[in-house]
């Protein structure tokens, strides 16, 4: 079964899941007039809300969500992979490392 995200922007880099996806599930993402930007296949599970990489996200490379940066990249991010703290870092809010871990645990997010 196919889910969808959204892209709020032409130039965003990330996409919002409208429901949760499973690992290898296809994401359908759709533009904010609803029509279909792409299909890409989740490369982790990714909570409702959260984001997914719909281009290759360089190292250093600004994450954009509704054409705002929104955090930069610590390292390269695949298409599919879930866009969060195991690989941005905030360019607003400076988020203890001890608080990435727990959100990393708490979330079950893998980590290579």
């Amino acid at each position: 079964m196919t889910i969808k995200a959204i892209r709020l922007a032409q130039q965003d880099n990330v996409a919002t899941l409208l429901s949760d996806a499973d690992k290898h599930q296809l994401v359908e993402v759709i533009d904010d007039k609803n029509q279909s930007v792409g299909q890409f296949k989740a490369l982790q599970a990714i909570p409702f809300g959260n984001k997914i990489a719909i281009t290759t996200i360089a190292p250093q490379q600004a994450i954009h969500k509704a054409e705002y940066s929104v955090g930069i990249a610590v390292k390269a991010i695949p298409v599919g992979d879930l866009v969060h703290v195991q690989n941005v870092r905030s360019s607003r809010v400076d988020i203890p490392q001890n608080i990435i871990e727990q959100i990393i645990q708490q979330m079950r997010i893998e980590t290579p």
